[in-house]
């Protein structure tokens, strides 16, 4: 018999009836071959929601009615597929939410039934889900609507234990608020409602395992509030009691958990205190210490791994709103020497803002903006970066081979420089890309004459070399020195007295392009001093740097490198003698000479890129150096005289290679971003130690280092509502294929 279409939910949805609605879904799901259509079927869900949102009576008096009602949510998300699927877990979602977010609701707790679509075994399908939900949401003022609904699941876990998924959900809200930092709402919601939850557990019969997750991860996330512990301690000793008196396996279980959270919370409270403070702490909570103190702390419990709320994560003026969650890349082949430098440039937040607020009309620079979007607001942990690396990979890169991921990055900067003022549409990246990095112009002196010979660090035998002067393929080199020069004839008078030095004054360097981002970012300039032992003629050139390539001095016993001795060896004097003499124009022969080099620009941000590197003649082959050196988190740049103070730097990335050979090993990246390090090995983002950079394994060298100046401000993070249309529909529309994707992986699992 086939189920006709019911005259309570096609003609009275304004009057729903739970009873008559289980009635009707009791009859639909004893016809398991038919289901209505798509339209109808989405509508038949919106009405579940609103018919239990407004329905009355305790958790006895509807249970036998929801068990239809949940047989058939769990028809339609086991049975649908494709679009029809997700837009019924959307609208489910939706309307979910609609009521648990407005604080004027007072929507049943039976309303949690529909949580049945959602695998409570599922953490991380729940979570996707709750991310998404945060996402999509307009909270209103301060949030207001992320408050009410963490205030409405609350009160439901203490009213409702029918639905064992309700835990699970809050779980994963408050995780998804977390990786908002929406440390305000936990927090002043939490503490509103922390007696209640504490209270809950003086009878444990009902409570889920996952109802006991929600409690003990809001305590263990107010383990450092005293507020929260002052409006628990009335409670906790009748909890304690009733727990310790029952002597079953889950009060046990519950009972030790909780005492080894408040016994941290004690002592994490105490340690904040000074002097008659603590006193005065002991004496207004001695009763509750002396019943924490008569049970033993094993201090062992894995919520207090959590990372306690702070209000001062909280968003202010001067201070960037980071999300603490953080996405991995893929790795496509051995495309992590990309995957390494772009999560560095993603903290580059100047850089990364830019982009994406900026740059979405722009050929390559568009592609970009994509992907720090997704890498900013997805709902997943990590991210296939191929639509981005397909188009801005360098030609002359192979996939599956092991590339330099410094060679990458002056490729990119170059690529990005070339396109930054053309237009995106209707671009065709298919076509090579063209570089315009070998047209780069040079600010000469007005007397100079233009000379292009070959530096001396360009010949054989100069592998100790401090500084690096060979181009990479499309980029100028760091630190060159080759190039344009300049000099002037010296006079007879100059020539009577050779000891007299020959002084050169050119004005400020501004060839630094004025209208390029890319340098106004990275571009420094170099300032290179030669003079010539015998006629003491100097000369001058400047060149545009976007990082600096240190090389490594011949180490003296006792000798500690560092990236601060690197620097300033790169910048000392240097005696050009033997095979490596100097063309002197003056003099129209090889000359003994003493070269220097000195920062006259300085950039914002600071990439400097240790040479670990050089090439074993005897081998023919590129040999790695695994020095021990200290990697300073703040370096002074050396600069010309005239600049008043020296520039401080402060580090924040670092792309790490890990192997022993140049063309075999792996890179990842240590990045901090709002006080915090991550290492980011592809798809894998962990929480790192600030000094994790000076404990890597020997054959782990620091390849390419990030420095900020102190005085570049980042600014606040862009949010998902902030950036433009175009990236914002990218965004939503990746994280809806994602959350459909774990659905499928999910409902295909034996």
């Amino acid at each position: 018999m086939a189920v006709k279409k019911h005259e309570l939910v096609a003609d009275n949805r304004n009057q729903l009836d739970l009873t008559a609605l289980a009635q009707y879904f009791q009859m639909m799901n004893e016809q398991a071959n038919y289901l209505p259509p798509p339209q109808e079927l989405v509508k038949h869900c919106q009405d579940i929601v609103k018919c239990l949102a407004r329905t009355t009576g305790t958790e006895e008096q509807l249970w036998q009615l929801l068990q239809p009602v949940e047989r058939f949510l769990l028809r339609v998300v086991t049975t649908v597929h494709g679009d029809v699927r997700h837009e019924v877990f959307t609208a489910i979602l939706d309307k979910f939410y609609s009521y648990i977010s407005d604080p004027q609701s007072d929507a049943c707790p039976a309303t949690a039934a529909v949580l049945v679509v959602i695998d409570e075994s599922d953490d991380e399908g729940a979570l996707s889900a709750a991310r998404w939900l945060v996402q999509q949401r307009e909270n209103g003022p301060a949030g207001a609507g992320l408050r009410a609904a963490l205030s409405c699941l609350f009160r439901w876990l203490l009213h409702w234990h029918g639905t064992p998924a309700l835990g699970n959900w809050i779980v994963a809200y408050i995780k998804a608020l977390e990786e908002n930092e929406q440390y305000d709402i936990l927090i002043q919601t939490s503490l509103d409602n922390v007696a209640k939850l504490i209270s809950s557990m003086t009878n444990p019969a009902p409570l889920h395992q996952k109802s006991a997750d929600v409690i003990f991860h809001v305590l263990s996330s107010l383990r450092e509030s005293a507020e929260a512990f002052d409006r628990i301690s009335t409670e906790i000793p009748d909890v304690l009691v009733s727990l310790a008196s029952d002597s079953g396996q889950w009060s046990r279980q519950l009972l030790q958990t909780l005492v080894d959270i408040l016994t941290s919370m004690v002592d994490g409270i105490l340690e904040t205190l000074k002097g008659d403070a603590q006193d005065v702490f002991r004496d207004k909570y001695a009763d509750v210490i002396l019943c924490l103190e008569r049970h033993m702390a094993t201090r062992g419990c894995g919520h207090l791994q959590l990372t306690p709320w702070r209000t001062r994560n909280v968003c202010v003026s001067d201070t960037p709103h980071v999300p603490m969650r953080k996405v991995g890349l893929l790795n496509l082949g051995n495309t992590c020497y990309m995957n390494s430098v772009m999560q560095a440039l993603l903290v580059t937040r100047q850089f990364s803002t830019h982009v994406m607020l900026k740059m979405t009309a722009v050929p390559y620079w568009a592609k970009m903006s994509i992907l720090f979007s997704k890498m900013m607001h997805s709902v997943s942990t990590k991210l296939n970066p191929d639509e981005f690396f397909s188009v801005v990979k360098p030609p002359f890169f192979t996939m599956d081979n092991q590339h330099d991921s410094s060679e990458f990055l002056g490729y990119l900067f170059e690529l990005l420089q070339s396109y930054e003022h053309c237009s995106d549409k209707n671009f065709d990246y298919t076509r090579p890309a063209v570089l315009n990095g070998a047209s780069r112009l040079r600010m000469l002196h007005p007397h100079g004459q233009t000379h292009t010979s070959q530096s001396s660090d360009e010949r054989p035998g100069t592998s100790q070399s401090r500084r690096s002067l060979s181009p990479r393929p499309g980029s100028s080199a760091a630190g060159s020195s080759s190039g344009s020069s300049q000099s002037l004839k010296r006079s007879s008078a100059d020539n009577q007295n050779p000891t007299q030095k020959k002084r050169l004054r050119l004005s400020e360097a501004t060839f630094l392009r004025r209208d390029s981002f890319i340098d106004s970012m990275f571009g420094g300039v170099l300032l290179t001093r030669v003079e010539c032992s015998v006629c003491h003629a100097t000369f001058l050139s400047r060149d545009v740097f976007r990082d600096l390539q240190l090389a490594f001095p011949e180490k003296t016993e006792g000798c500690q490198h560092s990236v601060q001795s690197l620097l300033e060896f790169y910048c000392s004097k240097e005696r050009m003698s033997g095979d490596n003499q100097y063309e002197c124009r003056d003099c129209g022969r090889l000359r003994d000479a003493e070269r220097s080099v000195l920062i006259e620009t300085t950039p914002k941000y600071l990439i400097l890129v240790l040479k670990n590197f050089k090439f074993d003649s005897k081998l023919q082959t590129q040999t790695k150096l695994m020095h021990t050196v200290y990697h300073n988190h703040t370096v002074t740049l050396p600069t010309v005289r005239t600049q008043p103070v020296h520039p401080v730097y402060n580090l924040f990335a670092a792309v790490i290679h890990a192997g022993t050979t140049l063309d075999s090993g792996h890179y990842f990246t240590l990045a901090k971003d709002n006080d915090q390090w991550h290492k980011f090995n592809d798809d894998e983002v962990s929480f790192a130690d600030e000094n994790l950079l000076n404990g890597l394994s020997r054959s782990s060298t620091p390849y390419i280092l990030f420095y900020r100046r102190t005085d570049v401000e980042e600014g606040a993070v862009p949010t998902l509502e902030e950036l433009p249309p175009k990236l914002q529909e990218s965004v939503l529309s990746h994280n809806k294929n994602y959350v459909e994707t774990v659905r499928q992986i999910r409902h295909n699992r034996p």
